[in-house]
């Protein structure tokens, strides 16, 4: 225990208790090696033989900076067991102390106290450090009647005071160390609360506060209206709504008034972004991609835009750009869904657990999205997962989706959970499948000589066809596409099927005799809006433009497209893509 004429440090005479709390007690203090001299001390609970350096590290770097805003730090040593900062004296109490006395605060001291504090918190957020527990009692006066801010470090480590808290803290939301943001909504509480007199959630209880805060509906009519108008905007619910930084707080106070900054330019490019989205829906993506792209010249920071090119590079399986979008995105506004985008992004990467993760949690939230709900159904094909992908396919068809891709694909769980018989392949295959998919998968599956071998080598899994989606939408009713191709001997085939198999065997469409060709060596996929190269797992390999077919690749233009040894030069209908 410390007492009144305790000396602490050999040269620190205790004259009084100035606080107690939580993370322990502040004293005062005389500073017998300096004649005059009152410092305040204060001693954490915590023991002193655990790691806090991190604490130090910014109460020393702090101190470099010798700001007048700042409550000064001199230096520490240990008292007992326990860690003891030793620190400028404030004669002139806390804010919380005039609150609590009986004479109220005025509106031009509030306005003056808020405008420095912005102006030494935007300073200290500059060099990186972000307080994390602005309150009325972190708030101190000299003599002078100067307002400083205290308890850096300590704050930190206290994670917050809870009704200072912004809601996404709250809600266990991922929040960065260094989002100034989190001081901006609690200075907004702390300067509405000197204006009122009063702490809008002090009287609520957890949940309620939450609600109020949600709703943001506290911050009443008495203060002056443009404080109003101010504090509506430091305490918004949504952080990108907010005052991004500190010193745009210091400005609408300075200016009184909230500057509103409308942009013509901000204004096109949400438009292209919102058509670039329209014409993904059409899947026409490169006349997309470019709109998009046209956004961004405009715009940099247009999450629309982001959000749209990334997609476009996400359908054309252009994943590192597609990441790259996505990615800034976030970076601009940290609240953006792409659940369903990251998840497509992590199974094309062959990160399945993480797809997994990303789309349930999206499907949580958008229970109707029956795209993302055939992505979780691919993840569970891909993992082996086949009673999981039977299971999900169901659920789906039971609730009559508008794309019978389900359908196709729960076939092909069923098929490698090895739940079909040849007579239920030949009952399957009686009904003549209007589905392309569903019918390049049966001849797969019921083909006599084989493609593939019971024993797994090739697999039978790599020569089917798992059915995307959007292709689902797109083979039906649409106008047959309209797809070329060149052989090296001058020959042409002019194909308008939607599922075009080569390799080897006779019942390919395109039959190929090279011993370098595969008996089911690719197919191509050739929709309204999109071309896609498949390789099926083949000896020798496929490439377009000699880069190696891994998986599927998209074509966009005239290519040349080499399966096994043999050359092919394909030429999607004019205009297909734009």
């Amino acid at each position: 225990m410390i007492s009144l004429g305790d000396k602490l440090d050999s040269k620190y005479l205790v004259r009084r208790t100035l606080g107690v709390g939580g993370f322990g007690e502040v004293f005062l203090a005389a500073d017998e090696g300096i004649p005059d001299r009152r410092v305040a001390i204060k001693v954490l609970n915590q023991a002193a033989d655990g790691d806090h350096s991190d604490l130090i590290w910014e109460m020393q770097a702090l101190a470099k900076f010798e700001h007048p805003g700042v409550v000064a730090f001199h230096h520490h040593f240990t008292e007992g067991q326990r860690l003891a900062l030793v620190m400028e004296f404030c004669a002139g109490g806390s804010l919380r102390d005039r609150l609590q006395g009986s004479v109220k605060c005025s509106e031009a001291e509030v306005s003056a106290w808020g405008l420095t504090l912005c102006e030494t918190l935007a300073f200290v957020h500059g060099k990186g450090i972000v307080h994390h527990d602005i309150k009325p009692e972190n708030i101190l006066f000299k003599d002078d009647r100067t307002v400083k801010l205290g308890d850096f470090g300590v704050a930190n480590r206290n994670l917050g005071t809870r009704i200072y808290l912004p809601p996404e803290m709250l809600l266990g939301e991922t929040v960065s160390s260094t989002d100034p943001r989190v001081d901006v909504y609690a200075l907004g509480l702390t300067m509405l609360e000197a204006l009122t007199g009063h702490h809008p959630f002090i009287d609520l209880m957890p949940r309620e506060a939450i609600q109020v805060r949600i709703a943001h509906c506290f911050v009443p009519c008495g203060p002056p209206r443009w404080w109003q108008e101010v504090l509506l905007k430091a305490t918004h619910p949504t952080p990108e709504l907010r005052f991004q930084t500190m010193a745009d707080f210091a400005d609408a106070i300075r200016g009184r008034s909230v500057p509103y900054v409308f942009d013509g330019q901000r204004i096109k490019a949400h438009r292209l972004a919102e058509s670039a989205e329209a014409k993904i829906k059409r899947r026409k993506w490169i006349t997309a991609a470019r709109e998009a792209e046209h956004a961004l010249l405009l715009c940099p920071d247009c999450v629309g835009a982001h959000l749209a090119l990334g997609r476009c590079r996400l359908m054309t399986r252009q994943l590192g750009r597609a990441r790259e979008h996505f990615g800034r995105a976030v970076a601009i506004n940290p609240r953006t869904q792409v659940q369903r985008e990251l998840g497509w992004l992590s199974m094309e990467e062959g990160n399945l657990p993480a797809a997994i993760s990303f789309l349930t949690d999206h499907l949580q939230r958008n229970s109707a999205d029956y795209e993302a709900y055939n992505l979780l159904l691919k993840c569970f094909y891909l993992s082996d997962r086949h009673d999981a992908g039977e299971d999900l396919a169901r659920t789906v068809m039971a609730e009559r989706p508008p794309n019978d891709c389900f359908r196709t694909n729960l076939f092909l769980c069923k098929l490698l959970n090895q739940n079909y018989s040849e007579v239920r392949l030949a009952e399957e295959n009686a009904g003549k499948p209007a589905c392309p998919f569903m019918a390049h998968n049966l001849a797969v599956a019921r083909e006599r000589p084989r493609a593939w071998t019971p024993d797994g080598t090739p697999m039978l899994k790599s020569k089917l066809i798992f059915e995307e989606h959007h292709f689902g939408a797109a083979h039906r009713g649409a106008k047959p596409n309209h797809l070329v191709l060149h052989t090296p001997d001058g020959g042409q085939h002019d194909l308008m099927a939607p599922v075009i198999s080569v390799g080897s065997l006779g019942a390919n469409e395109i039959v190929l005799r090279d011993g370098s060709v595969s008996r089911r060596h690719a197919v191509i996929v050739s929709l309204p809006g999109e071309v896609w190269v498949y390789d099926l797992a083949s000896a020798v390999g496929t490439f377009v433009d000699g880069q190696r077919v891994e998986g599927r690749i998209f074509v966009d233009s005239v290519r040349e497209v080499r399966i096994g040894h043999q050359a092919l030069r394909m030429s999607p209908n004019a205009g297909l893509l734009l």
